[in-house]
């Protein structure tokens, strides 16, 4: 008889540990899952993502809904490319690399000329481009909001 007693103790302690252990990891996900909370309001409203020193572009339409006018705002992370300004995409650089999206300061220009490198090409507003480490970017045509 005394062998079950310590089964029953042994059990019991057992049982203790796994809710002990259960208990931590779920507060351990609750405080992982408000910090990433955080961290993406935070990148909602600087409206970028920086993933391994590469920009993201988080908005996906830059034209006002109810006007269909281009939206030419200056937000926080956008880049004003002034035209006749060479720029180079450097990792620390105010230009870092990775995807962005061309918008004309003038809502009456809808195409403008952008030199990547040595190339001169005509991109529209709301389009996207993908600059690397090292390119060369200027605005041609106009002044041009990166985003």
């Amino acid at each position: 008889m005394d062998s079950i007693y310590y089964i029953y103790i042994a059990l019991g302690v057992a049982a203790v540990a796994y809710i002990t252990l259960l208990s931590i990891k779920i507060s351990r996900n609750k405080k992982r899952k408000k910090q990433e909370e955080a961290i993406n309001a935070e990148k909602v409203e600087k409206n970028l993502d920086v993933v391994d020193d590469v920009r993201y572009t988080m908005e996906t339409n830059p034209v006002d809904a109810e006007t269909g006018e281009p939206n030419v705002t200056h937000l926080q992370g956008d880049f004003i490319l002034n035209q006749n300004t060479p720029v180079t995409v450097k990792a620390t650089g105010q230009v870092k690399p990775g995807k962005y999206i061309l918008i004309s300061t003038d809502p009456n220009i809808s195409s403008f000329n952008i030199r990547v490198g040595i190339y001169v090409r005509e991109y529209k507003h709301n389009q996207e481009i993908v600059l690397a480490e090292g390119d060369t970017i200027c605005s041609v045509s106009c002044s041009v909001i990166l985003r």
